[in-house]
């Protein structure tokens, strides 16, 4: 019995750790500036909202205006402060990113599972009060 549950203990350390790795490649990204790659992880549709302007839109789309806003505020540094994550349905990340021209914003993302793949549904970057 107790094999058994240090075999599921084992496998949900393991699985929590992938699911983490998602999060962490999304922040590596964002750390880099790099809206292509944050990218590959939006849904088909996403609800963005970048200071205070809140759209939905196509993956593409997205994609434009995360670049921008990277062209903008060019990254100095992400910090993902907190992360939490339920397997079965969502997890979602808040960080502080710092701009080289000293800017400072909230960015919070929150990933949906869909099937057996994960895609970010949500993504606000704010001013950080």
């Amino acid at each position: 019995m107790r094999f058994i549950f240090v075999l599921f203990l084992i496998a949900s350390t393991v699985k929590a750790a992938s699911l983490g790795d998602i999060g962490g490649e999304i922040a590596a990204a964002i750390r880099g500036g790099k809206a292509q790659e944050v990218a590959k992880w939006f849904s088909n549709n996403v609800d963005l909202t970048v200071l205070g302007k809140e759209e939905m839109y196509s993956k593409a789309q997205a994609e434009q205006v995360l670049r921008d806003f990277f062209v903008k505020y060019p990254p100095l540094s992400f910090e993902l402060s907190h992360k939490a994550n339920n397997p079965a349905s969502a997890q979602y990340g808040i960080g502080s990113y710092k701009s080289i021209n000293r800017s400072k914003f909230r960015v919070y993302f929150l990933i949906k599972k869909i099937g057996n793949q994960q895609f970010i549904q949500q993504l606000s970057i704010e001013n950080e009060r």
